[in-house]
């Protein structure tokens, strides 16, 4: 571990120990860690890991090939961020196709914004992490698929063998911004952050028309990008409301012995028995209360006994 890696580290152990020592605490001194060159540094080496195609400016990760072009990066970074002259580029949406022959769009930000996303989820990360619930799987640092088929399995052996298993439609593209935003205020009260938080949800997102037409250009009312650096960190931080009101007392993990397991925006709620009043639960938290939709084409009752 460098030198920087190490400081940076040291910096996220004292906001998650800060965060599970004291669950209603609201963070409101953040975007000063966010500015720190250590910080953009080991932003910059998670950006360049990930990989990914140029935004719109067309500036792609090669254009940064030597640690001068680096550092005048973060420098520039750095300044705007300090001067809060910082303004997120539109996102460029392309299309990939998907296993089932329909295409996925993907926002790709700016290398340069993509940078200030990632240092800004390693502050906010280690906060929430504390917060998220062993049902969580997706997208998360320590946790993968594997794990979650493994919690699949466990629930399975005790007999939850008749399984709910839901498919949110469009789930990243419909979060509702002003909820997502009160989910975040409960942790973080930074003024400074919200704003970040605020102008990537409302930036842009430029796609590419047939020839002549030029590009169109949209103003996202809802929705976080795929392909977005911070994009699954908020996803996990709406959805853990779910988590959180199906484990607190008074939820199906209690009165119904239900088993959450959730991958990013895919989950499946196991049980002895899928009553009404457990379909009930899920639907009015998701889709009331959420403000989201079930795929009810996708979404089904699976009896494994």
């Amino acid at each position: 571990m460098t030198n920087t890696e190490c400081k940076v580290h040291r910096l996220r152990t004292k906001l998650a120990d800060k965060a599970k020592r004291e669950p209603k605490f609201r963070f409101y001194c953040l975007y000063g860690h966010i500015l720190r060159m250590d910080v953009l540094q080991m932003a910059w080496g998670q950006v360049k890991k990930n990989g990914g195609g140029p935004g719109i400016d067309n500036a792609s990760l090669k254009s940064f090939d030597s640690e001068e072009k680096v550092q005048e990066l973060l420098t520039s970074l750095q300044e705007e961020l300090k001067s809060k002259t910082y303004r997120p580029l539109p996102v460029k949406r392309v299309f990939i196709p998907k296993a089932n022959g329909k295409m996925r769009p993907l926002g790709i930000p700016t290398v340069r914004d993509r940078v200030v996303q990632a240092a800004t989820r390693l502050i906010l990360e280690p906060i929430f992490e504390a917060d998220f619930h062993n049902c969580s799987y997706g997208f998360r640092p320590g946790r993968s698929a594997h794990q979650a088929l493994q919690h699949i399995q466990h629930a399975l052996k005790e007999g939850k063998t008749c399984v709910y298993d839901a498919d949110l439609k469009g789930y990243f593209d419909s979060i509702p911004h002003q909820k997502l935003m009160a989910c975040i205020r409960m942790r973080v009260v930074d003024r400074s952050v919200l704003a970040l938080i605020k102008m990537w949800l409302r930036t842009p997102v430029v796609e590419e028309t047939s020839k002549g037409r030029g590009p169109r250009m949209e103003y996202p009312k809802k929705g976080t990008p795929q392909g977005s650096v911070i994009s699954p960190l908020l996803a996990n931080i709406y959805l853990h409301w779910f988590d959180e009101v199906f484990q607190r007392t008074g939820g199906p993990a209690q009165w119904a012995k239900a088993a959450l397991v959730r991958y990013a925006d895919d989950f499946v709620v196991l049980a002895t028995y899928q009553s009404q009043k457990l379909q009930d639960f899920i639907q009015s938290k998701i889709e009331d209360w959420l403000g989201l939709e079930i795929n009810r084409e996708k979404t089904k009752i699976i009896n494994l006994t």
